[in-house]
């Protein structure tokens, strides 16, 4: 499997495994591709300090897509930049099925989010896909980011209809944490 049919499954996973069982499955993926020594790694490093920096971001930002009536918020990390991130607030959104994520590119606000050193420091061994132990390293990192977001949201009591989404720079499709 190449590294995009991994992140369409992420997707797939996330509305229906728990987080758990995600993580169990990525960290199984990257020992089968990359070695148990580079699972190991990843999956000890300690991301309660990122899940708590992303709480207060998600906070925030459904303070002001509440206040803008706006439809989105969109979560964006980059790889190759220390895993640094912001937080956009999107006036327009679309659904999934609808393969477009254009929307995510017009924004009314935006601010920054946390940064994540030790995973942009395991990312750049490898890079993004060139082998077997980059898909593993990758698509394991960005599922620990991935499921990290969905902890910090799920910690929130958010009633509200808007969507939450989240990608790497210039992933497509963006992820759906909430639709």
């Amino acid at each position: 499997m190449d590294i995009f049919e991994y992140l369409d499954e992420l997707q797939v996973d996330l509305r229906r495994k728990s987080l758990n069982e995600i993580e169990e499955k990525y960290f199984n993926v990257c020992s089968e591709l990359a070695g148990a020594d580079r699972a190991n790694t990843i999956k000890q490093l300690d991301l309660n300090e990122y899940v708590n920096d992303l709480k207060l971001g998600l906070k925030q930002s459904l303070k002001i897509a509440q206040e803008q009536t706006a439809r989105a918020i969109y979560f964006e990390y980059d790889l190759d930049n220390n895993w640094d991130s912001a937080f956009f607030i999107c006036d327009e959104y679309n659904r999934l099925e609808d393969e477009d994520d254009d929307w995510a590119s017009d924004w009314s606000e935006d601010f920054e989010g946390p940064s994540l050193e030790q995973f942009a420091n395991i990312y750049e061994l490898d890079g993004f896909d060139g082998d077997n132990v980059a898909i593993g390293s990758t698509i394991y990192l960005v599922a620990r980011t991935v499921s990290a977001f969905k902890t910090a949201y799920k910690s929130l009591s958010d009633e509200s209809s808007i969507a939450v989404c989240i990608a790497f720079h210039d992933q497509d499709p963006i992820i759906r944490i909430k639709e």
